[in-house]
């Protein structure tokens, strides 16, 4: 059936799409509550018709809601007060009655107490920045604001704001110093004006988006969305304005090509999109810190503070207009890029292919950042054409083994995961999905695999859904082994895109009213052995790490996340192991034990976390070493994931015989391909996958007796 015909169902990936979409609501107050309500009727009959297990929508669900969406609008405690907050209490138990009938009294109190608040911080920033700080007054401001009481009264407000304001200020004051490689102690007091003027101008932009004409609506839907999340986190719902659910499903938009994550209140470069101007340009790295990015009048503004949505959309825009950035890679001084937009397709040239030697052996690499699919509906660029093409290259170098990275990939097409296994595995079951009426199980092709080598596939705690059903089959049939973090992310649901709204009626003259549209969890996936990858993961048979981010992400920290369950499932056919699986697991995890690189990003990752929870010093001299210790952690972290020179791996493109020879260089021109090289022949990691390959050809699986 064409795929572009169908409904589109994914093994959806592990990020969410925005909060920030907002509905077309009437101009009327009156008939605007009335569309509210019809919004929140007809998400909520979505939920409770079509979705996989629906939350029951009872008090625990209410005070999950109340908490969230207050969370959301206060994530400092620093617009709310306590008496706000003790009113808004007595409703905590009664968002599920109100939802249940479409009623919005909860959003319309607790919205017209915000807008007030939002007036009074103003004035109250405009006050407290308009003077310099104290920078040699010794105080401390605790960033851990779940500890945090919410402020009594406005004068107690405006303390707190002036430490807020006061530790934002040295923040963007020790950027700039890092930025520009200074490094001296004394006080830049231009360079503190300058920061204070970024830090006004930041809040002032963010209290007149507040007070913008479509803020009550944006609002309103984050109020929706948060509703379901609390049902499920992949449950989200998008106003009608919004495209973000749309370019996250076409993958397609005018930008630069950047996949962004969040890490500590910061944003970072998580992967470069192959064919975005990003990558192409030469100038823009993987895990470089974004400090500030170019409005629409070229000023640059810090995205300290901004939320994803907020950063997605100055980053996004015209095609061929420009846009600055200044990067900065951990511990390293800033820089100021400039990259033109352009379109951005992102299922094109996914899939990489090189070749790497170690110990006079040749081994493959295949990195899938996303199982994407053809966009043309034809599966001739999609993830497994892309991947099968590339190990058919690997196999004309006569590489002796492959490693897989999955790192990163947070899913994608169920249909392109279960074609993608016929490669490494003979035909046989991938996976299992139910949905509330039945459970059906997808098979691999009937056609011998094309490579049966030995296999390493490599995860981390990115690696979500899609990419956890490859793993887990790889894992559960005995092909080859996983390597990563204690365990993978976790998300073992698939969800479904559907439209929210009436049908018109054009002899009535009635048009068709849109409510938005919805992500909607609708299955569940299994394991071939009957267990679901739900909330546990997949857990390696080699843990490099036990994590390999500082901060905790995957769907076990979600209250509202599915369990996992198992079910009795038909037996299956085991392809291996063809090799000594103790015997290589176990030396494998040896010389984890004993590499001074695996033991140093432990230690330095825990000091990471444990300096995140102490209060942040507010004089100049214990903020520049307060500030330092994170940029020096990551910095020795980055070294020790780094080989040193000694043992860098050799690591070439594979050379694709059906291309003429004088057409070849175009395969290895460009910044962002010389780079890609360079960091997979100095990963630490992959160094110890390919270890593991040499061990699995050198010690094959014991004869049977």
């Amino acid at each position: 059936m064409n795929q572009r015909c169908r409904p589109l169902l994914l093994a959806a990936l592990a990020t969410s799409c925005s909060l920030a979409a907002y509905a077309q609501a009437p101009a009327d107050p009156v008939k605007t509550r009335a569309f509210r309500g019809e919004v929140i009727l007809n998400v909520l009959q979505k939920v409770k018709t079509r979705h996989y297990a629906p939350r029951q929508l009872d008090d625990t669900w209410s005070a999950a809601v109340w908490k969230s969406y207050i969370r959301l609008l206060d994530p400092n405690r620093n617009v709310f007060l306590r008496e706000d907050i003790q009113r808004f209490t007595a409703m905590q138990q009664d968002l599920d009655n109100q939802l249940a009938t479409g009623q919005t009294t909860f959003f319309d109190s607790v919205y017209a107490t915000y807008q007030l608040r939002m007036q009074e911080n103003k004035q109250i920033v405009e006050k407290i920045s308009g003077e310099a700080f104290d920078v040699t007054r010794q105080e401390t401001l605790v960033l851990n604001t779940e500890t945090r009481d919410y402020p009594a009264s406005v004068q107690e407000k405006e303390s707190l704001w002036r430490k807020l304001l006061k530790y934002q200020v040295l923040r963007n004051y020790m950027e700039q110093q890092t930025a520009a490689g200074n490094t001296q102690t004394t006080t830049d007091t231009a360079a503190m004006a300058k920061a204070r003027g970024y830090i006004r101008k930041w809040h002032n932009d963010q209290f007149r988006l507040a007070a913008a004409p479509n803020a009550e609506d944006e609002k309103f839907s984050q109020y929706v969305a948060v509703a379901l999340i609390e049902i499920d986190p992949h449950t989200v719902y998008s106003g009608p304005k919004d495209k973000t659910m749309e370019q996250q499903i076409s993958k397609r938009y005018f930008g630069l090509g950047m996949e962004l994550a969040e890490k500590e209140a910061d944003f970072y470069v998580k992967r470069l999109m192959s064919g975005g101007t990003a990558a192409r340009s030469g100038v823009v790295k993987e895990n470089d810190n974004i400090i500030s990015i170019s409005d629409a009048n070229g000023n640059m503004v810090p995205v300290s503070g901004l939320t994803a949505m907020e950063v997605t959309r100055m980053i996004r825009g015209e095609k061929d207009t420009e846009v600055k950035m200044m990067l900065r890679q951990p511990g390293d001084t800033a820089r100021t890029v400039a990259v033109k937009r352009g379109e951005v397709i992102d299922q094109e040239n996914r899939a990489r292919g090189a070749v790497i030697e170690k110990n006079g052996k040749k081994f493959g690499y295949l990195s899938l950042p996303l199982f994407y699919l053809d966009p043309t509906g034809q599966g001739l660029t999609g993830s497994f054409s892309d991947v099968a093409r590339e190990v058919e290259k690997l196999k004309e170098q006569e590489v002796e083994g492959i490693v897989f990275d999955l790192r990163g990939n947070g899913g994608g097409s169920l249909e392109e995961v279960v074609r993608m296994s016929s490669i490494f595995l003979p035909s046989g079951p991938v996976t299992w999905l139910r949905t509330q009426q039945q459970v059906n199980r997808y098979n691999s092709p009937a056609v011998p695999p094309s490579f049966e080598g030995p296999l390493v596939v490599m995860v981390d705690e990115s690696s979500a859904s899609a990419s956890e059903i490859f793993a887990a089959v790889i894992q559960d049939r005995r092909r080859g082994l996983i390597a990563g973090p204690a365990s993978t992310y976790g998300k073992g649901t698939a969800q479904a895109t559907v439209n929210v709204g009436k049908l018109g009626d054009a002899t009535l003259g009635t048009p068709d009213i849109s409510y938005g549209s919805m992500r909607l969890t609708v299955q569940k996936f299994y394991r071939v052995t009957g267990t679901s990858t739900q909330l546990n993961g997949v857990v390696p048979d080699v843990i490099l790490q036990e994590t390999m981010r500082t901060t905790e992400k995957r769907e076990r920290t979600f209250a509202s996340s599915l369990p996992c369950d198992t079910l009795q499932l038909p037996a299956f056919e085991a392809a291996g192991p063809h090799f000594n699986y103790d015997l290589v697991v176990r030396q494998a995890r040896e010389r984890i034990a004993a590499n001074p690189a695996f033991t140093t990003i432990t230690a330095q990752m825990n000091h990471i976390r444990e300096h995140a929870l102490l209060p942040a010093p507010l004089d100049i001299s214990s903020f520049r070493q307060y500030y330092g210790e994170t940029a020096r952690s990551e910095k020795i972290i980055r070294n020790a994931r780094t080989l040193p020179a000694e043992k860098v791996l050799p690591v070439e493109l594979p050379v694709n015989r059906s291309i003429h020879p004088d057409l070849r260089k175009e395969e290895t021109a460009g910044a962002n391909v010389k780079e890609w090289l360079k960091t997979i022949s100095q990963d630490v990691y992959i160094d110890a996958s390919l270890a593991m390959l040499a061990d699995m050809i050198a010690h094959p699986a014991p004869a049977k007796k």
